[in-house]
């Protein structure tokens, strides 16, 4: 087959050769139709998406030559394979497309595909263009901002929406026309998959906390802000008691399955489905959490009234009909583990007691670590401690909590006190940074090199006055499964995306987005947005948190 394919291209060419070309040729009419790639809609209201071609003739002047067929499939865009075994719709046969999307369809599809064909009735040549309508979930990718003006509680939004930064300071009450009564305490996410809260395979739960705890709890962002449940029913019956709504310091969720909160400096654990259980503990004497981290899916804690570090890991994994409810509730299935010291394991670090920590030290800060593994569990935490003149930072390796074939605490780092690095500086880290943990102090944010430079700061940023109140990283790891969050939007990469807040001394902050490089030093621009954003005129913040 091949050889008579190539004996009959020869004579083509010989035929071409000997052509002396003596032929009167007529110029034919020929259809330009383009459309862009993809068209981002941001999902609010039912809406209308309008489609115009652009669209241009050789030869004629007005298109009554033309007719158009608009296909369309949620398979995929290709109309002649995949999406024709499936069947697709004609949706219309005008030259712009009117597509109807209603956010409240029950099983609403975030990606719509299309073709146009434009038929040439003079040529009778037919032009197909693909294009793709994507449903961009409200406040998905966003930085939500906790704060407080005047003696309202509002909750602000930086949301990224195709190409635009758009930056609102009372998004709740644009979404809902309603106000917060309580006074602003925090706000957490995690991953979790429950389908109570959100339809789908998993969903970013949203967390809003005031010193109401009616009205702290579970918000639906992506559905103008539906509140979904309250923190006074979530919390589990036999940890009612003890539970202090007025006074909670945090609610950490990054990693999946299950997230911690700090109230009163009590631990409690919240698995799947939301429900919030007080851990027993495995420690002896008296216990104050007064710091504390998701680490993947285990949590370093620092416990001060034992001066010891510790770690809890929930075993429940939350599968099975009854876990997934959030009003099931039982501690023999779902709390059954316990807070516990660090492991001893061959190959820890024997010149300290993460258990017993030396009188001399105050523990500043736990964190993520660096992630040495593709594994999502094999990560470092790390913690941070200061003397009178001396700066202390510990690294457990997370998968040596667990498993006792790996070190659970695997380095020791002790150098001279840092410039600016006190009591009042906030903390942060992020897994691509080996051996660096960020600090601000007052106006100024410091990149600590603890390990290749040992110990040196160095100022990577400075904030025209003001003094910051908090530092956070957007994502500490990759959301899982990616498919079912797509941040490509945001243009950064999440574990370098460094917000902050500045107390500016008049009753309102700066809220602040570091776009950090590999090396941690402020990052080169997007296709679209700048590396460095500084967002002013908020209340007094919070927290702040990326969903």
């Amino acid at each position: 087959m091949k050889a008579l394919i190539y004996i009959l291209v020869i004579l083509l060419l010989s035929s071409c050769y000997e052509d002396k070309g003596n032929y009167d040729y007529k110029e034919i009419n020929t259809v330009d139709v383009s459309l862009d790639e993809v068209y981002a809609v941001r999902l609010g209201k039912d809406t209308t998406i309008t489609i115009v071609p652009r669209l241009s003739q050789l030869l004629q002047k007005d298109d009554e030559n033309l007719s158009y067929v608009w296909l369309y499939s949620t398979i995929n865009h290709n109309f002649y394979g995949l999406a024709s075994s499936y069947g697709f719709d004609t949706v219309g046969i005008e030259p712009n497309l009117h597509f109807h999307v209603d956010p409240n369809e029950k099983d609403l599809k975030y990606e719509h595909y299309f073709r146009l064909n434009v038929y040439d009735k003079i040529t009778g040549i037919e032009y197909p263009v693909n294009t793709k309508i994507k449903l961009i979930k409200p406040y998905d990718g966003a930085w939500m901002v906790l704060h407080r003006k005047n003696g309202q509680t509002s909750l602000g939004a930086v949301e990224y929406v195709d190409g635009d930064i758009q930056v609102r300071k009372e998004a709740y009450y644009n979404e809902t026309g309603k106000r917060f009564a309580g006074k602003p305490l925090c706000l957490g996410q995690y991953t979790t998959a429950c389908k109570y809260y959100g339809y789908g395979s998993n969903w970013n739960m949203f967390y809003v906390i005031t010193d109401v705890p009616a009205e702290a709890g579970v918000y639906c962002q992506w559905k103008g802000f539906e509140k979904k449940d309250s923190l006074s029913r979530m919390v589990a019956p036999m940890a009612r008691a003890g539970f202090d709504y007025q006074n909670i310091q945090l609610l950490d969720g990054d990693g999946s399955a299950s997230a911690l909160l700090l109230s009163n400096h009590v631990l409690y654990q919240i698995p799947r489905a939301g429900k919030v259980y007080k851990p027993g503990t495995k420690l002896d004497g008296e216990m104050k959490i007064t710091l504390a981290s998701k680490v993947s899916n285990t949590a370093l804690l620092y416990d001060e009234a034992g001066h010891r570090f510790a770690f809890y890991y929930n075993t429940s994994d939350g599968y099975g009909t009854k876990k997934y409810d959030p009003l099931y509730f039982s501690e023999g299935e779902e709390n059954v583990d316990l807070i516990q010291e660090i492991p001893i394991r061959d190959g820890n670090v024997s010149v300290v007691d993460p258990n017993k920590l030396s009188p001399d030290q105050k523990v500043l800060y736990v964190g993520v670590g660096y992630k040495y593994d593709q594994d999502r569990t094999k990560m470092y935490g790390y913690a941070l401690a200061k003397s009178e003149d001396k700066c202390f930072v510990y690294e457990f390796n997370s998968k040596g909590f667990t498993d006792p074939t790996y070190s659970s605490f695997n380095g020791y780092y002790q150098f001279d006190l840092p410039q600016d690095l006190d009591e009042n500086c906030r903390f942060v880290s992020s897994p691509p940074y080996s051996g660096i943990i960020f600090y601000a102090s007052g106006n100024k944010v410091y990149r600590l090199d603890f390990k290749q430079s040992e110990g040196k700061a160095k100022v990577i940023y400075t904030h025209p006055g003001g003094k910051v109140t908090g530092m956070k990283f957007a994502k500490r790891i990759d959301p899982y499964p990616p498919k079912d969050f797509d941040f490509t939007a945001y243009q950064f990469d999440m574990k370098q995306s460094l917000g902050l807040s500045f107390d500016m001394g008049d009753g309102t902050s700066d809220f602040v987005i570091l776009n950090l490089s590999s090396t941690g030093s402020v990052g080169a621009d997007s296709e679209d947005y700048p590396a460095l954003q500084v967002y002013s005129d908020f209340g007094e913040i919070a927290d702040f948190v990326f969903i």
